[in-house]
């Protein structure tokens, strides 16, 4: 401060001299100018010392305020109790990617000798709650793996198994109320920003070669959404979904419905022909999961029969895509985009593994579900595994469409969805 007083004095004095005298006006004007240089270079220098000291302390209060969480998290001294059953409860058991992942996780907890089940609480949380009371009163489960569809209803029950002995692993759930053995978590957000972001690339080169997709009277490209919100990862991937759309320059949201569990395929399908009757310019449908997308991409299928339209200027994306029938499909498209309106996907997981002729040794799916089942297994202090006990894995999330498109995010990255991860459903 007292440089810019003794900086803006010595201007003054200028200006006093400039002002009774003329005798060397230019040298005089020269040594003002000089002065106020001198003065911006010191406020710059001032403002960028204030930005970073702010940007320190803002960066200190959030780690202050993770600590305060942590530290307030509820937790269990956890002692295995040496029982060999391990149970996956899941959402749904007709989501094959889901499937796939637990039953990979089920095969290496077997090879250790385990026995592995399945439970399927058939969209509904409550049930979840119940499948875990069971495991707690039979005696003879030892892991637990949940596909979480509410961390808070889940909360007494979890820590009255890790209470039992029972080690418990949660698969796109990430508790923050109350510790666990471990977790296999997704920035659901951003895989439903990258197939909306998928789903553009794709219009803009399908109108770029000479494909018939109209606009509407703005000049936007119209899409549908299929979203699913009843449980808070949900959410967040839905609020991604609508919330690139509706940003977006070039498109605009003109339906918005829900498909999920058993039902899927079909809902998704009778879905599809509802916004194709309402809205016959609509080329786009961002789905949720595998299965809306092969019931949307059916009925679109459908409707271009019976109204000799081309599938190759009808799009479907959806926000995950290890499904193998679901990929047998996008590769055709890869091939002939007229076989089926499936055009993309983004996807979470660990990379598939491949060996040097290219070919996949360990796809996606069998990755992440190993990554759950070290959790269980160094929960339990099973020889030769040593995931951190409490900590979570994060996926890699990935996206591609025919057109070549292709983006990726791995833990570590900022979050370039985070706006969309409000608990609050936005669409």
């Amino acid at each position: 401060m007292k440089k810019i007083i003794a900086i803006v004095l010595a201007a003054v004095m200028c200006l006093s001299l400039a002002a009774c005298s003329s005798t060397d006006y230019t040298s005089q004007l020269d040594g003002i100018q000089d002065s106020l240089d001198d003065i911006q270079a010191l406020l710059d220098s001032l403002t960028a010392e204030d930005t970073a000291e702010e940007a320190e302390a803002e960066e200190a209060e959030e780690v202050e305020e993770v600590a305060e969480e942590t530290s307030d998290k509820i937790t269990v001294d956890f002692e295995w109790n040496g029982q060999m059953e391990v149970w996956s409860i899941l959402p749904t058991t007709g989501a094959e990617g889901l499937v796939l992942i637990n039953d990979a996780m089920g095969a290496m907890m077997e090879a250790e000798g385990f026995t592995y089940v399945k439970k399927d609480a058939q969209g509904d949380p409550s049930a979840q709650v119940q499948f875990v009371e069971d495991a707690i009163a039979a005696g003879n489960v030892g892991c637990l793996m949940i596909a979480a569809m509410s961390v808070d209803m889940l909360q007494d029950v979890v820590l009255d198994a890790l209470d039992a002995g029972i080690a418990v692993a949660m698969l796109g759930a990430e508790p923050t109320a109350y510790g666990i053995s471990g977790c296999v978590y997704t920035a659901y957000e951003i895989t439903g920003m990258y197939a909306v972001q998928a789903a553009e690339d794709w219009v803009t080169n399908r109108v770029a070669e000479g494909g018939n997709v109209p606009t509407n009277a703005d000049g936007l490209y119209e899409v549908a959404c299929d979203v699913y919100t009843d449980i808070q990862d949900g959410v967040y991937r839905s609020n991604a979904m609508t919330g690139t759309v509706d940003a977006s320059d070039i498109l605009v949201r003109v339906s918005t419905t829900s498909s999920y569990g058993d039902s899927a395929y079909s809902d998704a399908y009778d879905n599809a022909q509802d916004v194709l009757g309402a809205n016959p310019d609509c080329h786009i449908f961002i789905a949720y999961e595998p299965e809306e997308a092969m019931g949307a991409a059916d009925a679109i299928a459908d409707y271009c029969d019976q109204n000799g339209l081309d599938l190759a200027d009808y799009c479907v994306i959806p926000c995950y895509g290890e499904d193998s029938t679901f990929l047998d499909l996008y590769a055709g498209a890869q091939e002939d985009p007229s076989s089926t309106a499936i055009k993309g996907y983004s996807t979470y997981g660990v990379p598939s593994e491949t060996a040097a002729d290219g070919n996949v040794t360990k796809d996606s799916a069998t990755l992440t579900g190993e990554h759950l089942g070290d959790i269980l297994l160094s929960a339990c202090g099973i020889e030769g595994y040593d995931f951190e006990y409490g900590a979570t894995y994060y996926d890699t999330i990935t996206v591609s469409n025919i057109y070549g498109y292709s983006d990726s995010w791995v833990n570590g990255n900022d979050n370039p969805a985070i706006e969309y991860k409000i608990t609050e459903y936005i669409g």
